[in-house]
């Protein structure tokens, strides 16, 4: 139903996203076809990224973001909310990505939904001879150097959060962020490096420089496909954080029909199921999920990284906004360094 097609002259679309919203061949199929080139700029947290599009007004037409953090775009007036009924894509969808209560308004979804996952710890289980079963674990002297993690100031602090036992993770009050910061100084040390993207933190692992990563869903199948070790998932007894994340139409940007109309071509079965073999965690597309199970290659991986499970998305700590984001920061950057 989107409009457009091949009597539409060429157009560039400016993407602020993550390195696993998109493929280099998937992003030449769709410019050499329907000449809607679009182009990716990586950000690594969703703060950052609020703000260019703050900042830079109508630079961006699509930006990519988490959960909670679509809510402060519109709230923030960033985002045009979008009739999901408009883009043909949207049938392939499972109805739970469809109903997010969060992303309903009166003026329509929030935003395109693509992928889920939980955070969890991935560990070679040649250097780490026992399960880091807990955050708290993760302290340990002896694991001095062998740690990587995505470098997202709010979602470490959250992270820091449930290995303290704070209530509200994105929520915590002043004596609870010193908490969490008591508890990130204390991980530091072990910290190889706070990496840009999630496939960097699949690199370090893959090729031996770090020996535990926390990481999505998937990571195991990933490291494997990279020429790595086996890694293992453990589940922190303190629980986690997990993402819900979506594409959402840039208020102020200058191509909002085209972006309706890349998604629709970007959004479908084959492109989706292509993206869970290389990037792991599960999304929302339904066909490609059906694709995947039906075959035998690929049904394994399918089924245990949950892309038949929507609903488990609905049982996460969602990652959002920091109540206090500026204390969030202000604490992370006196650990880690601004």
């Amino acid at each position: 139903a989107c409009g457009g097609g091949s009597g539409s002259s060429a157009v560039t679309l400016n993407w602020l996203t993550w390195s696993d919203h998109f493929a280099q061949d998937q992003i030449q199929a769709i410019a050499k076809d329907k000449k809607i080139t679009a182009r990716p700029k990586l950000f690594s947290d969703n703060a950052d990224a609020i703000l260019q599009i703050k900042q830079t007004g109508g630079q961006f037409d699509i930006v990519s973001g988490d959960a909670l953090w679509v809510v402060k775009y519109k709230e923030e007036g960033l985002i045009d909310p979008i009739d999901l009924d408009s883009i043909d894509a949207s049938k392939e969808l499972y109805d739970t990505a469809k109903s997010l209560p969060f992303w309903k308004t009166s003026e329509g979804y929030l935003g395109y939904p693509f992928s889920w996952s939980t955070v969890q710890i991935y560990y070679n289980p040649k250097d780490i001879t026992s399960k880091p079963t807990s955050w708290q674990s993760l302290t340990d002297p002896k694991l001095k150097g062998k740690i990587v993690a995505e470098n997202i100031p709010t979602d470490m602090m959250a992270i820091a959060a449930k290995a303290t036992g704070a209530k509200e993770p994105y929520g915590m009050t002043p004596d609870e962020i010193a908490k969490a910061k008591e508890f990130l100084t204390a991980l530091k040390p072990n910290m190889l490096k706070l990496a840009s993207q999630n496939n960097e933190v699949i690199q370090l692992l893959a090729n031996g420089s770090a020996s535990i990563g926390i990481t999505n869903l998937g990571s195991e199948d990933r490291v494997k496909d990279a020429g790595g070790p086996e890694v293992l998932a453990a589940y922190p007894s303190e629980g986690t954080i997990g993402f819900i994340d979506s594409e959402m139409v840039v208020a102020k940007g200058g191509h909002k029909d085209r972006v309706l109309e890349f998604i629709d071509l970007a959004e479908r079965r084959d492109y989706i199921a292509q993206n869970f073999i290389t990037n792991g965690r599960p999304l929302f597309n339904k066909l490609a999920a059906e694709k995947l199970l039906a075959d035998p290659s690929t049904a394994d991986r399918a089924k245990r990284l949950f892309m038949d499970q929507p609903d488990r998305a609905l049982q996460m700590t969602l990652k959002g906004p920091a109540g206090n984001q500026e204390a969030y920061t202000t604490a992370f950057n006196e650990v880690f360094g601004a």
